[in-house]
């Protein structure tokens, strides 16, 4: 996803993006999702000249004036993915991190860009079991959803009494009989996260960074863009494509007729021919087409 060969050390990132705004630095390498946000950290400079000494890490999308070092996936490029673009995020920190297990609504494409990480994965068969009897004694896994108690701490659904450290298996006993899988990553890896593949990430020690997209699975597989891809002069960056999709329902990218949605994303080529997006609206208008 891009060679950012302009991220490789940190003097590199603040002789050209100092001064680039990012949305949110965090406390708590151990992610707890109650440790709130940093105060005073407003540009990448301000946290790259911090975290090396700190208990924080960035999760931002990834600062307008860096989307143009990356480019996307092959994989995204052809079928209609570029038109349910979600959300981009960087992650950096200075390794030792570590994820509650979570899930997410949107299909993810996470690439290593620095440092390793090991990302563990459960299966999504598991939520009738994982989300039984949430915030209460009689949970066995320690699944916490903060909608439906606001005196819990953190935001969102996760495994929120759950040290990922110590799994405590007396109190959690359904522990013992999960299946899992896990993948390391180290530079230049990319990893595919289904939506609702529950999911834990701890970073090795030293400096980390990655990022990943958030969209949404087209509902039917675009094989004319694929063609259109193939024609490009050069492949679109995140600074050629629009983000912001959600789908009218479920989890599936489709635009449908009449109904009230988020227009698709667009990207530009930077090639030749129109923007991605473009030339199929306009034949889905002549043959009713729709995903």
């Amino acid at each position: 996803m891009g060679t950012a060969t302009h991220w490789a050390t940190d003097d590199q990132l603040l002789e050209r993006y100092k001064g680039e705004k990012v949305s949110q630095v965090e406390y708590n390498l151990k992610e707890t999702r109650s440790g709130g946000n940093v105060p005073n950290m407003r540009t990448l400079g301000d946290f790259v000249q911090a975290y090396n000494a700190s208990d924080i890490y960035m999760v931002s999308s990834v600062p307008k004036g860096m989307l143009k070092d990356m480019d996307f996936l092959p994989c995204l490029r052809c079928g209609g993915f570029l038109r349910y673009l979600d959300v981009n995020n960087m992650w950096m920190g200075r390794g030792g991190s570590k994820s509650v297990i979570h899930y997410d609504d949107q299909d993810n494409i996470n690439c290593m860009l620095a440092g390793r990480k090991r990302f563990i994965f459960m299966h999504p068969s598991y939520k009738a079991k994982f989300e039984a009897h949430p915030n209460s004694k009689d949970n066995k896994f320690g699944w916490v959803d903060t909608d439906l108690d606001r005196s819990a701490k953190g935001y969102g659904a996760f495994m929120g009494n759950l040290d990922v450290d110590s799994v405590d298996l007396i109190n959690y006993p359904g522990w013992s009989d999960v299946q899992w899988s896990y993948v390391d990553l180290q530079p230049g890896d990319c990893v595919y996260i289904p939506y609702q593949w529950y999911h834990q990430v701890t970073a090795e020690p030293g400096r980390s960074i990655n990022v990943h997209v958030w969209y949404w699975r087209p509902a039917k597989f675009d094989a004319a863009s694929c063609a259109a891809d193939a024609a490009l002069a050069v492949s679109p960056t995140f600074a050629d494509c629009s983000f912001g999709y959600e789908p009218p329902g479920g989890h599936l990218g489709v635009i449908p007729k009449g109904g009230r949605s988020k227009p698709p994303t667009r990207c530009g080529t930077r090639g030749a021919g129109p923007p991605l997006g473009r030339a199929r609206r306009r034949r889905r208008k002549g043959g009713g087409e729709e995903l």
